[in-house]
């Protein structure tokens, strides 16, 4: 095993790195094996655990101890390929020990493989019956990488650090995330998530996969094959650099000016890794707060004048009192007006309890709508499907709206109904502005909104509410709609100031 070093082997697999990489997984094995010739197994766990759980660890052990796959292959039978036999087929004395040669060979692969070495490295760490795979141990270790994914960002990512998550007790956040990332797998027929014999795939004890199917969801599922390749790295301190300067992929935004003293989101760590890794590229930079209804007061004026006056592409989610939470991105500023606006970069989504996506059909181009005051037209904000018959709707009531779809689902996104009734009440709205706002030598006008929101700030005056920037005719407009609170008494809460370490964008792009 790891106690005997197959040279030819391990060599042409030490190559993939680079002499300084090279150097780097020296340091690492000396680390792990403190100084010596060899580690065993109880080395390993005691340097992969504060990332890994200690089942993935000890399998990992044993993956490492096993031979060398080979480096270039190309079949695609199910069973080809295989590491080794499984850690719990055979007996493993406790003196099994691994080399430097051979733990080099097998963190190249680890480190540097392609879609095929990585999906055979998963199915051995994910089960004890990895020839097929059952889809729960699948689930439980996707749903455990996200988890060290998120242990790996707590420690070293600013960007994580700047979100306040309110359910890190909830268990279930990142299994919940891990089936969505496998719906391509674990459904079946007419999009019903079932096994064979019609209980959830996910805990299903008979629905399994062959090495080729994961193979296929691993090179189609991107936002994972990141995860597992920023985990492994962070696993064994892979980096160039200080910890606190690495590039994480997939990215958290960083959130800006946001009091986090007087709001709590409804979004949860999976939620907003989900949604950002959604968004165009160039927008998953930052997201500030612009409206809450807990923060800013439950007003549709109040709504108005947040959603018009940022300027920026944003994210709406709603959280109804049966507790599902969905949304829509709006690629485009909101404004109001009686036609559709947007283009095919919206969607709408559903996280929480389930995390779904929906992206334009191309069937129409009624992406967003947003309208006030009117007597043949509605009144309150729409995303896709039609009149009356919106994907997405909030009544300008602001205490309630619809999700309604037909048989093959929203005309322009595709969706289901999101809510869980068609008609639904609403608990909580926030809005998120997404990516940053354009500076002057991108946009004229938009260096005078710059100006008059962060300009007297930064020279230690006040800072303008948005109400200031309002003409008389809008804010008449704005108080003729409200319904019980005056917009006037309600002024922009006060900001937490950014430190250096809030503009620190971290981009693995």
């Amino acid at each position: 095993m790891g106690g005997s070093e197959s040279k030819s082997s391990d060599v042409k697999h030490e190559l993939l790195f680079t002499e300084e990489e090279r150097a780097r997984v020296q340091d690492i094995f000396c680390t792990i094996s403190h100084s010596h010739k060899t580690f065993n197994k109880e080395n390993l766990l005691h340097f992969t655990t504060p990332v890994l759980d200690h089942l993935t660890s000890s399998r990992l052990f044993y993956m490492i101890e096993g031979p060398v796959p080979e480096h270039k292959h190309h079949s695609r039978h199910p069973h080809h390929h295989r590491h080794h036999s499984h850690p719990h087929s055979t007996h493993h004395p406790h003196e099994n020990v691994i080399h430097f040669h051979h733990f080099a060979s097998h963190l190249a692969v680890l480190l540097k493989g392609d879609v095929t070495e990585l999906s055979h490295a998963c199915i051995f760490l994910a089960s004890t019956n990895p020839s097929p795979i059952p889809a729960s141990d699948l689930v439980q270790f996707v749903g455990t990488i996200l988890h060290s994914y998120e242990k790996l960002l707590t420690a070293h990512c600013t960007a994580y650090q700047s979100w306040i998550f309110s359910n890190k007790a909830d268990e279930q956040r990142h299994e919940r995330l891990a089936c969505s990332l496998l719906s391509s797998l674990l459904k079946a027929e007419d999009n019903l998530t079932v096994g064979p014999n019609d209980e959830p795939a996910e805990t299903s004890p008979t629905l399994s996969f062959h090495a080729d199917q994961v193979e296929e969801w691993l090179s189609r599922c991107h936002i994972f094959l990141q995860v597992l390749r920023q985990v492994l790295k962070g696993t064994f301190q892979f980096y160039p650099t200080e910890p606190h300067q690495i590039i994480f992929q997939p990215r958290l935004p960083q959130v800006r000016d946001t009091n986090w003293s007087r709001f709590s989101t409804i979004l949860d760590f999976s939620s907003v890794l989900f949604l950002n890794a959604a968004l165009p590229m160039e927008l998953q930079t930052q997201w500030k707060l612009i409206y809450s209804n807990v923060l800013h007061g439950h007003s549709f004026s109040r709504f108005l004048q947040c959603v018009t006056g940022a300027g920026q592409p944003s994210v709406l989610v709603v959280k109804d009192k049966k507790k599902r939470i969905f949304g829509g991105f709006a690629s485009i500023p909101w404004r109001i007006g009686p036609k559709f606006i947007g283009d095919h970069a919206c969607f709408l989504f559903q996280v929480g309890s389930i995390f779904n996506m929906y992206k334009p059909t191309g069937y129409n181009s009624n992406y967003m709508y947003l309208n006030t005051q009117q007597q043949t037209l509605p009144n309150g904000l729409g995303m896709g499907g039609q009149f009356e018959y919106f994907g997405l709707w909030i009544d300008q009531s602001f205490d309630h709206g619809h999700s309604k779809a037909g048989i093959k689902g929203c005309t322009t996104y595709g969706s289901p109904q999101l809510s869980e009734e068609p008609e639904f009440k609403i608990d909580y709205i926030e809005v998120w502005a997404v990516g940053r706002k354009k500076k002057d030598n991108e946009d004229e006008d938009d260096d005078d909104d710059d100006d008059d929101e962060y300009g007297d700030e930064a020279k230690g005056g006040k800072q303008k509410s948005l109400l200031d920037k309002l003409e008389d005719a809008d804010k008449a407009l704005l108080d003729f709609v409200d319904r019980g609170t005056r917009s006037d008494h309600l002024r922009e809460e006060p900001i937490v100031e950014e430190t250096k370490a809030h503009n620190i964008i971290m981009s693995p792009f």
